[in-house]
């Protein structure tokens, strides 16, 4: 049985920061785009995501008519005391860290249900955070839907995959109603999409080369020049669990089955492909048995969220028994990857190859990524305003 609440929720400012420039003599000014119905004030208090503090100390009116735009939308630029002495790390400022909102997607029959496959996070958000849902379906056709409480402010959504013309359309409508999704969506396709992602950490994942069409004639045509095993998948997944016939090239010389694996590959995904073909090198990774329902080999590999720049909490990918130990120098090194992070809330999927070293799998908008074996109650428990993240 589900108990639901139609409450006021508590107002947060947001700032979400557009650029940052210099004005000699007088500091950083940050141009901000600040929130529906927000009034900012010589002295107000705001915090970054890691919970540095800032009190405006002065407004710069330099806006400048828009046409189409009226001017409570535009941006606007704010100069900040800094009052532990750091620049804003991010680009979101909030006047109360602890007001975080969740929103679902709800359940396609019985729209006041979480979707089944969230329950479990639902009810472990529900305990410190103010909870909504909203129809996925209604969203496919252009519709915003939502329902339990009346959330505002800054808000995390934890659902379904978006390609990022959804995903934008959905932060648009949502920022129109007072709700601000962490991720803006140039953030979100950043690290949603492969090629997003994948210049800043070239070197540090898996040799990858891609085309934007779809068309495996053209994949085919630039993987010439390769040799060896190869992944396939699109932009955002691939189909792991056909591992055969619609997931791993042998050796992408032999380009009849490579024609075939990738056409099955295009074919089976069909309207849900995203982006075009990736072609990913095949590492050999330490394994440590075979999945139970499709039996593809899976390996040593751990999911990371990162939240506001600092890990939120790493978890094992397949075991949720197994432990997470890495040493001094890999922790130095995942350090070292977080910190090239520019988005608010994303995953990093590390695994071990057979060589022991870690790699980078995937990237991932933190939003629209599965908690795969962390346990929900470690991971919404990070999100309280005492959690040593926000110190």
């Amino acid at each position: 049985m589900y108990l639901w609440k139609k409450v006021i929720g508590f107002m947060t400012d947001v700032l979400r920061i557009l650029d940052r420039f210099m004005i000699t003599g007088r500091g950083p000014v940050y141009t901000v785009k600040y929130s529906k119905g927000a009034v900012i004030h010589i002295g107000d208090l705001f915090y970054d995501l890691q919970g540095h503090r800032f009190r405006v100390k002065g407004i710069e009116m330099f806006r400048r008519t828009v046409e189409g735009v009226s001017f409570d939308e535009l941006p606007l630029g704010v100069m900040f005391e800094m009052l532990d002495s750091t620049e804003v790390t991010g680009n979101i400022l909030v006047t109360d860290l602890g007001n975080i909102n969740f929103l679902f997607c709800n359940h396609p029959l019985y729209p006041r249900k979480v979707d089944m496959d969230y329950e479990t996070e639902y009810q472990e958000a529900g305990l410190h955070h103010a909870c909504a849902l909203f129809s996925y379906e209604d969203l496919e056709d252009g519709k915003l839907s939502l329902y339990g409480e009346n959330i505002s402010g800054l808000t995390i959504y934890r659902g379904w995959m978006m390609k990022p013309e959804m995903y934008k359309a959905f932060y648009n409508m949502l920022e129109e109603k007072g709700i601000y999704l962490i991720n803006s969506p140039e953030e979100y396709e950043r690290y949603h999409t492969l090629p997003g992602w994948y210049n800043d950490f070239e070197g540090e994942t898996v040799e990858s080369i891609w085309e934007a069409e779809g068309n495996v004639d053209s994949i085919l045509e630039m993987s010439k020049s390769l040799e060896g095993s190869y992944i396939v998948k699109d932009y955002v997944k691939s189909r792991k669990h056909e591992w055969y016939d619609a997931c791993y090239i042998a050796d992408i010389t032999d380009k009849v089955n490579a024609s075939k694996v990738i056409s099955n590959f295009v074919g089976r995904q069909g309207a849900s492909l995203v982006g075009g073909i990736v072609l990913r090198k095949f590492e050999t990774l330490k394994q440590i048995g075979f999945h139970e329902k499709s039996g593809i080999p899976i390996s040593e590999e751990y999911r990371v969220y990162v939240y506001a720049g600092k890990v939120l909490t790493i978890g094992n990918y397949w075991k949720r028994t197994a432990d997470v130990n890495f040493s001094k120098e890999e922790l130095t090194w995942i350090e070292s990857i977080v910190g090239k992070v520019r988005s608010n809330f994303v995953t990093v999927d590390l695994a071990r190859r057979e060589d022991g070293a870690l790699i980078i799998m995937e990237l991932g908008d933190g939003q629209v990524s599965g908690l795969q074996e962390i346990d929900g109650k470690e991971f919404y428990c990070c999100f309280n305003k005492d959690n040593n993240i926000f110190q």
